[in-house]
């Protein structure tokens, strides 16, 4: 049984590329048969869509304050994955137009935001974090580099290199992030612009974010790689994702996420073999 990620995979595979002289393509589901093609994508966000209500219903316990930011922030994420879908290995490099970064250094610049944002954050809630003000100050950059939050110097490899790239550094956030108390959230962390709150550090990610995936997106459409309907489909398909990813656990609704998990796959599988 796939996961939903995994389903919702497999259905941005089987579309992303088609044209769109291709989305009207007859495709029928139920009594729904002029819709075409495209029906297919907006059936799947409608299940997805139903699935994080359904979710948040079973949800044992409310989530945090912190949580809560992450799961905005994965929002963020998830709307990049989907400007990101089809681009093609020779679209990072090239230029699109004087003065403005290509796609990899964009998205190398995303890479290094995450990890100083995230070590900003873990610095400050360190036990190694000295208790004078000056003395955290020299000791942060150093800290940093001994505990990995550096992002690349330069970002190489191929799309699903950079992919993975970005994926680390988001799981990475998620993951050391997680159990921030409300407390936690109100104390200072130190950074180039002063002291400001953890809330304010965390919030930062899905605003940076949300800044650059404006710069990813002008950028295809200076390279003559404008999305097609397929493309902006699958856009909302990954938006829509998110919220299901974040209600993910071992704990409650797995019945509900394999019954949409199936219905997804299936339909990816059939769209293949149109």
């Amino acid at each position: 049984m796939p996961t939903v990620t995994e389903a919702v995979e497999a259905l941005v595979q089987a579309t992303v590329d088609l044209p769109d002289s291709e989305m009207g393509r007859t495709w029928v589901w139920r009594e729904y048969d002029d819709e075409g093609l495209r029906f297919s994508l907006l059936m799947a966000q409608h299940e997805l869509r139903d699935l994080a209500v359904r979710l948040a219903a079973l949800r044992p316990a409310t989530p945090t304050q912190a949580q809560r930011i992450l799961g905005q922030y994965h929002h963020a994420y998830r709307d990049l994955t989907g400007a990101l879908a089809g681009v093609l290995n020779e679209d990072l490099d090239r230029v699109p137009r004087e003065g403005e970064w290509p796609l990899r250094e964009v998205l190398r610049h995303m890479l290094g935001a995450d990890h100083g944002f995230l070590g900003v954050i873990r610095f400050e809630l360190s036990p190694e974090r000295p208790r004078d003000a000056k003395d955290a100050e020299e000791r942060m950059s150093l800290w940093r580099d001994e505990h990995g939050y550096r992002g690349p110097a330069a970002l190489e490899g191929d799309v699903a290199a950079v992919r993975n790239a970005l994926y680390e550094i988001h799981r990475r956030v998620l993951r050391e992030l997680d159990d921030l108390t409300d407390a936690d959230l109100e104390r200072n962390a130190m950074f180039w612009d002063g002291p400001k709150p953890i809330r304010f550090r965390m919030h930062r990610f899905e605003a940076h974010m949300i800044q650059h995936t404006v710069q990813v997106d002008k950028t295809l459409v200076w390279i003559d790689r404008a999305p097609t309907e397929a493309k902006r489909l699958v856009r909302v398909l990954y938006r829509d994702l998110a919220a299901v990813e974040m209600l993910s656990s071992s704990s409650f609704g797995q019945k509900e996420r394999d019954e949409v998990a199936k219905t997804i796959g299936d339909r990816a599988a059939d769209i293949g073999t149109i």
